[in-house]
Formats: C-alpha cells, sequence, structure tokens
C-alpha cells in the first residue's frame, strides 16, 4: 500500500506518542502535532535548535551530551529527561532515536519519539525514598 504525504502526515500526527526528526547534524526539521501540542510550541519554535527551550535546564547538558555521542557515532540512543508542557510543568520522558542512513550507510536523518515516562518515575522516587526511610530507621538507636 503506498500512502501519500497528507495520508502519512495524519498518520504521525495521530500515533499516541510525540515523533519528530532532524537532520544528520541534530538540528530539528520536523516535530508531530503531539509534540507540538504538548509543548505549546509553534512549528517555527521548534525547528533547529530552538526546541532546546522545552528541555529542563537540569537535563538539557546530559540529554546534549547523549544526543552528541549518537551523532558522532551513527548509534541509536535514549535518555530520560523532563520535557516542559505548554502551560509550564515538566514532566518526565523517555527520548528515542534512530538514525536513517543512506546507501552508503551515512546518516542522512534521525528519526525519533518521546514517551511520557512521568508516573513511573515518581514511583520509582516513592519507592527510593521509602527505602531510605526503612534504612534510616533501622540505623537509628532503638530508645
Amino acid at each position: 500500500m503506498k500512502y501519500s504525504e497528507g495520508q502519512l502526515r495524519v498518520i504521525i500526527d495521530t500515533i499516541p506518542t510525540q515523533a519528530w526528526s532532524c537532520s544528520s547534524d541534530g538540528s530539528a526539521e520536523f516535530c508531530n502535532r503531539r509534540w507540538l501540542d504538548y509543548t505549546g510550541l509553534s512549528v517555527e519554535e521548534a525547528l533547529g535548535w530552538s526546541w532546546k527551550v522545552a528541555i529542563h535546564p537540569d537535563d538539557l547538558s546530559r540529554l546534549l551530551e547523549i544526543f552528541q555521542e549518537a551523532l558522532n557515532s551513527g548509534q541509536p540512543w535514549e535518555v530520560e529527561a523532563r520535557l516542559r508542557r505548554f502551560d509550564g510543568e515538566f514532566r518526565w520522558f523517555l527520548f528515542r532515536a534512530s538514525p536513517l542512513r543512506d546507501e552508503s550507510e551515512k546518516v542522512v536523518k534521525w528519526y525519533g519519539t518521546n514517551t511520557d515516562i512521568d508516573e513511573r518515575k515518581k514511583a520509582e522516587e516513592k519507592l527510593q525514598r521509602s527505602e531510605t526511610d526503612l534504612l534510616e530507621a533501622e540505623v537509628k538507636p532503638h530508645r
């Protein structure tokens, strides 16, 4: 089955995850409607390297470091980072991307998704706090 560009756009905008693509140098060329609606950024605000404004400041350097390693190696990558929602709230996402290669194996594009993992991260943090509290209670002398 062959899809038209319009049909592909509808599919990509309808899938239940944020999807994006960038050039071989890492500059964003496309963000689907879900990504744009979530961040509240316009297409123009999301393209190039402008998308970085939507990443939590504490997570940006790590995300860029892992992304740059992937750009250099040509290997798929993933990282957890917080993404700013249109209302200013940050939520945790799993960012994942894979390269598209030409006939000579040169990376020509990157395709990626962002999956909301905020509930999982909050559950992990709660579990960690509970374990820490338990350990502290065991160490304290009983009176």
